[in-house]
């Protein structure tokens, strides 16, 4: 079993690697690591530099966190080894998040010291009258996300009154029963997987249709690389509604007895669930390929975008207190990041934050129960 915990956490440190070396590349080719440059300057020697410095220090990483994950298989309990592994994988996301940032801020100093967009006349250019022609993720995951649903609530329902008053609710990693509790908390977990159904549903047919901005330099091909990101990005958080609603099932099927709690029914689910995981980190490099944005833009019209990279910090945070838009589009990888210099945008920031606080507190707290 240790050997197998092994494997899962090599795993994941292997597809969490391959995402943070993926996710710069969905930038446009005009904001390499967040820093905007002119079509003319987008082959640029330090810009293939700066790509290659970070590719080696998510090898480093990668390569360092391995030595951790096999040191502590050996000298570590199992749950030491969870720890160790959550550990690993946030050292990794920090140290990507720290590269990316120090690259941008030597990029936009090699951009201004030589004058990149010196002689260059700089506009914004807005798709305005043009309807949006809404469109829906892939049929195969829609169809799953909703036919999962479906089947756990009738699982809920039909398998509430048969059940005892107090049935086993969570399991250590050695597959024993280590938290007992009322059956009402099935309806919560249901409830649960509702919520999130609606939450990534919502955002897969409603955020990818707000932001109408285009590259001015060559706006057809900005717009064919916008249609074909959020196409990916409807499909991407259809697939990942898919591969949670599946387990949530399978949780559900041994919660309520359907499969019987014993070790080795509760061994051979944590392996399945593990390996769905890890299917829905193939899942999303692949949909992450699928959004790469052409890395050939010309220069087609009289006017490059706008300069505005005074607005973002380290690429990563936006603080523009003259955009009326709360949501902007990010520049690292693809979705929306919060506009800090909107009256709502800290408030909102502080929300989620608030949200996420609560949720590992409630998540304590029932553990310890």
């Amino acid at each position: 079993m240790n050997a197998l915990y092994t494997c899962i956490n090599v795993l994941m440190l292997i597809w969490l690697v391959m995402i943070c070396w993926l996710w710069p590349d969905l930038a446009l080719p005009t904001l390499p690591f967040g820093v905007r440059v002119p079509p003319t300057h987008v082959n640029e020697p330090v810009i293939a530099q700066s790509r290659q410095c970070y590719h080696r220090v998510l090898l480093l990483t990668g390569l360092a966190g391995l030595l951790v994950l096999l040191l502590v298989a050996f000298f570590l309990p199992l749950w030491g080894q969870i720890w160790a592994m959550l550990g690993v994988l946030l050292g990794t996301v920090a140290i990507a998040g720290i590269s990316y940032a120090l690259l941008n801020l030597r990029l936009r100093r090699i951009k201004e010291r030589e004058g990149w967009y010196a002689g260059l006349r700089q506009a914004v250019a807005v798709e305005v009258g043009v309807s949006e022609q809404r469109s829906w993720p892939s049929p195969f995951w829609l169809g799953l996300d909703l036919l999962l649903l479906v089947a756990l609530w009738v699982v809920t329902v039909v398998r509430y009154p048969l059940l005892p008053e107090r049935i086993p609710l969570h399991f250590g990693p050695d597959g024993q029963v280590n938290r007992w509790g009322g059956k009402q908390e099935l309806l919560l977990f249901s409830l649960l997987a509702l919520a999130l159904n609606i939450l990534l549903l919502g955002l897969a047919l409603a955020l990818p249709v707000r932001s109408r901005q285009l590259d001015p330099a060559d706006p057809e091909q900005a717009r064919r690389d916008r249609q074909r990101r959020q196409q990916a990005l409807r499909n991407l958080l259809a697939s990942v509604l898919g591969i949670v609603n599946l387990c949530f099932l399978l949780i559900l099927l041994l919660l309520t007895q359907i499969i019987p709690p014993t070790n080795l029914n509760v061994m051979l689910m944590v392996v399945l669930l593990l390996m769905l995981l890890l299917g829905l980190g193939g899942l999303m490099v692949f949909y992450l390929v699928r959004a790469r944005p052409s890395q050939v833009y010309a220069l087609r019209t009289n006017y490059v975008a706008r300069d505005d990279d005074r607005y973002w910090k380290g690429g990563l945070v936006y603080i523009n207190r003259d955009d009326p838009a709360l949501f902007v589009e990010r520049r690292l990888g693809m979705g929306w990041t919060v506009n800090l210099g909107h009256p709502l945008g800290v408030a909102l920031l502080l929300a989620i934050l608030l949200v996420v606080v609560a949720a590992l507190l409630l998540g304590l707290l029932v553990g310890q129960r």
